[in-house]
């Protein structure tokens, strides 16, 4: 989704209250009337949240959904929620508090502005699959547990510590940061500047790269990652084909990590392309994957043997460019 799309004014949210009963229920150390105010104010709260539409959805509806517009009953349908996971694979409702809380939109085909208790009734429906609701992913990260929501405060004792809300774990926040750069910002930062982005990458490699993976921990985390956790190598291969070798860190890995990625640009036409090794499941191959100029993300087949990775990106750009001719 373009960025540019979250400055129209449906978009503009005041969870200010929101934001208070957040800092107080942390600050309380599980204070159940804490807890109850935070999950109030939350269910009446306006959210943004990513989603996907049905493939034969109207176009134009869609449209009229993203700029806020009433839909008539005749145009309503379906919309397929999008989720996020955690280390350990459970899987949550993505919400944004605001817009600023959304750092990188490559992962979100669409995001639309919605009534909190929406998304709780989504999360209580079996069906759907999820742990809970993950606030804020790619900032905070703070989760609500599916059973906050059923949960009677009435029965609970006031030094009651069974967490119903907690902060993302270190762990779970590492996978979120990784990701975000991975599959967001380098190739956001590749389809948008192309060989200035490539140029950069040549001339500042491994700092250039520190700086990226750092940032989502912003001045309050310690970043785990060092310099030498990277490796960058430039290859000039022909007239219409330059390649950047990453290597990219290989400690904290999870399934879809990546490990290496490989960027090629033609200088004479400022075709980009962003290709990612990416960490299999346990017992299983690694796999070669892409995103594409318009930020899907695709597994395309298992990791060719290590030294030969680049030669098959650049097999896969040819065979591509063969069949579109």
């Amino acid at each position: 989704m373009d960025k540019k799309i979250l400055a129209r004014k449906t978009f503009s949210l005041d969870n200010a209250e929101l934001e208070t009963a957040i800092e107080d229920y942390k600050a309380s150390k599980n204070d159940v009337k804490k807890l109850e105010n935070l999950i109030r104010v939350f269910k009446e709260a306006q959210v943004i949240v990513p989603v996907a539409f049905p493939k034969k959805a109207d176009i134009n509806v869609v449209l009229k959904m993203l700029r806020g517009e009433p839909l008539k009953k005749n145009e309503e349908f379906r919309m397929i929620p999008v989720t996020v996971s955690d280390p350990d694979g459970n899987k949550y409702a993505p919400v944004f508090t605001s817009r600023d809380a959304i750092l990188e939109t490559k992962d979100f085909p669409y995001m639309i502005r919605v009534p909190a208790e929406q998304v709780v009734r989504n999360v209580l429906n079996e069906k759907a699959g999820l742990t809970g609701v993950m606030l804020d992913p790619q900032t905070k990260g703070f989760i609500f547990r599916r059973h906050a929501f059923t949960t009677d405060f009435s029965k609970q004792a006031a030094s009651s510590r069974n967490v119903q809300v907690k902060k993302v774990s270190k762990a779970e926040f590492a996978v979120l940061a990784r990701n975000s750069v991975e599959k967001g910002q380098i190739p956001k930062m590749l389809f948008e500047k192309k060989s200035e982005f490539v140029r950069e990458l040549d001339e500042r490699g491994a700092e250039l790269l520190l700086e990226l993976y750092a940032k989502p921990y912003g001045d309050k985390l310690p970043s785990p990652y060092t310099i030498d956790d990277f490796s960058v190598m430039a290859l000039d291969i022909n007239e219409e084909t330059t390649a950047v070798c990453i290597e990219l860190p290989q400690k904290g890995l999870f399934v879809q990590a990546a490990l290496s990625a490989y960027v090629i640009l033609n200088p004479q036409t400022e075709e980009v392309y962003y290709y990612m090794i990416e960490k299999g499941a346990k017992g299983e191959s690694n796999v070669l994957c892409n995103i594409t100029p318009d930020g899907r993300h695709q597994e395309l087949m298992s990791a060719p043997p290590v030294g030969s990775e680049l030669t098959a990106v650049l097999d896969l750009i040819r065979e591509e460019k063969e069949e579109a001719v």
